[in-house]
């Protein structure tokens, strides 16, 4: 239970680097309104893995997304249509922005950068007010 008495959004990252979930693990330390649960996985066994977590976020960390990772979104989204999903991406471009976005994706974050728009976007798709600032809207700003 949260604060308000409402139950916890899960967030399920995936990730093949242990240096990035950890920061990513940092992040979120402190939200106590969040359970996360990071795990290092590829390709299907990510759909299994969040079929049986039901996670009311899920984000995706790509070192640089290829055709193959888009049309495994697409799977992951015929799966699970409604969870929202981020991707933390290496480099950032438009046209890979726009193609995550076209596939299913929420927001799209730059790895290098700091987390605190993530969490910040995380809060707001799972229904959950920031810190005195109200709630936020993702699809205002897409790229964080």
């Amino acid at each position: 239970m949260d604060m308000l008495g409402g139950p916890v959004p899960l967030v399920f990252v995936t990730c093949g680097d242990s240096d990035l979930s950890e920061t990513l693990r940092r992040s979120f330390t402190g939200q106590d309104d969040f359970n996360v649960y990071i795990e290092i996985r590829t390709g299907l066994d990510v759909v299994g893995k969040a079929l049986e977590l039901a996670p009311d976020l899920v984000i995706f960390v790509i070192a640089l997304p290829r055709v193959s990772d888009f049309q495994f979104f697409d799977i992951f989204k015929l799966n699970m249509p409604t969870v929202p999903v981020f991707l933390v991406s290496d480099k950032h471009s438009m046209e890979a922005e726009k193609e995550a976005l076209s596939h299913g994706i929420d927001a799209v974050f730059e790895k290098d950068q700091e987390f605190s728009s993530l969490v910040m976007n995380a809060r707001s798709v799972c229904g959950l007010e920031s810190l005195g600032r109200g709630t936020y809207d993702l699809r205002s700003s897409v790229i964080c």
